[in-house]
């Protein structure tokens, strides 16, 4: 079994045993916007596999009942999670700083608070970035109006 089935496996596995739905990005298009990029900083990208594990994230959570919930990739690491704005300042290696707010955070967790405030405001619970991740049962939660069950190629 290779690492991405093993990784989604364990994701959905944790996310069902504590009632949580999974959240990601959506990185369609991710390869296109790669060729901006210098080709040694392309070829580490898409030697990541970030199709491989979503498409196992998704059937994971598919065959084991677990909602999923994707989201825009779009300012995830520049957007402010605590006030929502947009123009994070860098202020040390991967910090950065809400010039409105003054939240610090490092690029990931940043990354990482966005992409579960978005989902939760497609879930509909309502708060920031720290509120409980429980899905409310709403037909947006259920696993079977999110696709079909087949196993990913």
């Amino acid at each position: 079994m290779d690492n991405a089935r093993k990784v989604a496996r364990e994701i959905v596995t944790t996310a069902k045993r504590l009632g949580y739905a999974v959240a990601r990005e959506d990185l369609t298009g991710l390869k296109e916007s790669l060729r901006k990029l210098p080709k040694t900083h392309r070829t580490r990208l898409l030697l990541m596999g970030y199709s491989r594990i979503e498409r196992w994230i998704d059937w994971q959570s598919l065959k084991h009942g677990v909602p999923r919930v994707v989201v825009d990739a779009r300012n995830t690491s520049n957007e402010c999670p605590k006030c929502d704005f947009v123009g994070l300042e860098e202020i040390g290696y991967r910090r950065l700083r809400c010039p409105r707010c003054g939240f610090e955070g490092d690029r990931d967790e940043v990354g990482k608070l966005n992409v579960r405030k978005r989902a939760l405001r497609i879930l509909g619970i309502t708060g920031g970035a720290l509120t409980p991740p429980n899905c409310p049962p709403n037909d947006r939660c259920k696993p079977e109006s999110m696709g079909g069950t087949e196993e990913p190629p």
